[in-house]
């Protein structure tokens, strides 16, 4: 009985990660569609804050080199870009053209 009941909470607690990482996951996911979704509205200040906190989300559950880390520095890029935010535009770029190179 005591073998079962700890297999139970061994697989239910497997269950419980794999939900929270997908779950983190559609947060990075959601997060980008929204500055998306500002961006094209025009409301580049409000979407740069939404683009930061997707950054920092991606990065956070997913580790500096993945490539949802790659887009959403591409993303920032684009909204600096817009903004007439050149050179830190470029470093996101470039941070971004890194990750890409390893992830190949």
């Amino acid at each position: 009985m005591k073998r079962t009941t700890s297999g139970f909470v061994a697989l239910l607690l497997l269950l419980c990660a794999c939900i929270s990482a997908h779950a983190q996951g559609t947060e990075w996911q959601t997060l980008t569609d929204e500055a998306i979704f500002l961006y094209r509205q025009g409301l580049y200040d409000r979407a740069v804050v939404v683009a930061k906190k997707a950054l920092q989300v991606a990065e956070q559950e997913v580790g500096p080199d993945h490539p949802d880390v790659a887009t959403s520095l591409e993303n920032m890029a684009g909204l600096y870009r817009k903004t007439g935010r050149e050179k830190e535009a470029e470093e996101l770029g470039k941070r971004a053209k890194a990750i890409r190179a390893i992830k190949r």
